[in-house]
């Protein structure tokens, strides 16, 4: 049995995590920090040199706890980068920003020395979450032909996939078209609600509402101070406290569609989407066409060209990375709120259209998106790592 050590914490890692961490492909076995040290590496430093010298503690914890437990592989999650590592190693990342943790400042600098650090002879593979984060290496970063040989994109999964027929028979039935909108309340709340869409979601509710009234919204979100209102209307439903996973997944067999009109892209809330039949309206931005195709299992609306999604590339000069930073204060485009009004009521008016897109929704989760396919994609790597 090979030993593959995760560099996070099991208590304290991302759910898309928690979907596969213990079910490792067969002759696999997989370990995190907290398996071998109780201590917490990842602490944010209060300057560039302490972050350094962080950095370099970090890789040495590391890499001495992987050769004591004699691990064969290391697998660096969200763009942790190793350093003259004698074990091999995989990185995975969202994309080319994951690799400076997010911090844009840097990129200048970083653009030039990460294709260094990329041509690391143990550095066996690149993952990318997805085919544009493939994009964002390469549109991003000169890298050579030995380096791009080493990225295999592979996509996020579910551990447990329900059959179509079963979520069908435990739907919540409304009399009233519903719409679910979710983001993370754990973290930056109410940043969140502008990144992930929700001034859109609003001013699409309201020209939907003049339309028909026969309309319910599910907001799973901090709510901003400047929306306090919608807590009044009998039409929207609120969770805004951490729910159970039994409670988070109970709201996905209410709605008739998933509404997620983000600046970025969603992780594995699609796929939760899709495991619940629903058909998935959203913005043409980075991997959202992976996952949702129009006119299929949903349907994509684009972002204008003066939208501040574009603010990484306007500032940084960096290609294929959206970002929400300034979602709170974009200027939104009719054209595009009227593109998601016409789309939803088109399915609202449609029902047939509506059960076909939520089975389309549900056979692309099993054939792209299951436990099975991501680790059929991280053995092949893991066994062509390590000569197998």
């Amino acid at each position: 049995m090979k030993k593959v050590l995760f560099t996070l914490y099991k208590k304290r890692s991302h759910s898309l995590y928690k979907q596969f961490i213990n079910n490792p492909p067969d002759g696999y076995e997989y370990f995190t920090l907290d398996d071998f040290f109780d201590e917490f590496i990842f602490e944010k430093q209060s300057n560039i040199f302490f972050e350094i010298l962080a950095k370099i503690k970090r890789n040495q914890k590391i890499i001495e706890v992987a050769r004591k437990n004699k691990i064969d592989i290391i697998y660096c999650c969200d763009g942790i980068l190793l350093f003259n590592s004698p074990i091999p190693w995989i990185l995975e990342l969202e994309h080319a920003t994951s690799l400076i943790a997010h911090n844009f400042s840097l990129w200048k600098i970083a653009k030039y020395i990460l294709p260094l650090i990329l041509r690391q002879k143990n550095l066996k593979y690149l993952i990318p979450w997805t085919g544009a984060g493939v994009r964002s290496l390469e549109k991003n970063l000169k890298i050579k032909e030995k380096v791009k040989n080493k990225i295999r994109p592979i996509h996020l999964c579910l551990n447990k996939v329900d059959s179509f027929d079963d979520i069908e028979k435990r739907k919540v039935r409304h009399e009233s078209f519903t719409m679910l909108f979710v983001t993370s309340v754990n973290y930056n709340g109410e940043g969140e609600f502008y990144s992930k869409g929700g001034r859109i979601v609003t001013k699409v509710f309201e020209k939907l509402k003049k339309e028909d009234g026969n309309l319910k919204l599910i907001l799973r979100s901090k709510i901003p101070k400047e929306f306090d209102y919608l807590k009044n209307d009998p039409r929207v439903e609120i969770y805004e406290d951490a729910l159970s996973n039994e409670e988070f997944q109970k709201i996905f067999l209410k709605p008739d569609i998933f509404f997620f009109p983000g600046y970025q892209s969603p992780g594995l809330v699609f796929l939760d989407a899709m495991n619940y039949n629903l058909p998935i309206i959203t913005t043409n931005i980075f991997s959202n066409s992976e996952m949702v195709k129009e006119g299929v299992n949903g349907c994509l609306v684009l972002f204008p060209k003066s939208s501040e999604i574009h603010c990484l590339f306007n500032k940084y000069g960096i290609k294929n990375v959206p970002s929400g930073n300034r979602a709170k204060n974009d200027l939104l485009s009719e054209e595009m709120i009227d593109d998601f009004v016409k789309k939803i009521s088109s399915l609202k008016m449609d029902k047939k259209l509506l059960m076909k897109m939520g089975k389309n929704s549900k056979e692309s989760l099993l054939k792209e998106f299951s436990l099975e396919k991501r680790n059929e994609g991280l053995k092949n790597v893991f066994d062509s790592a390590l000569n197998l």
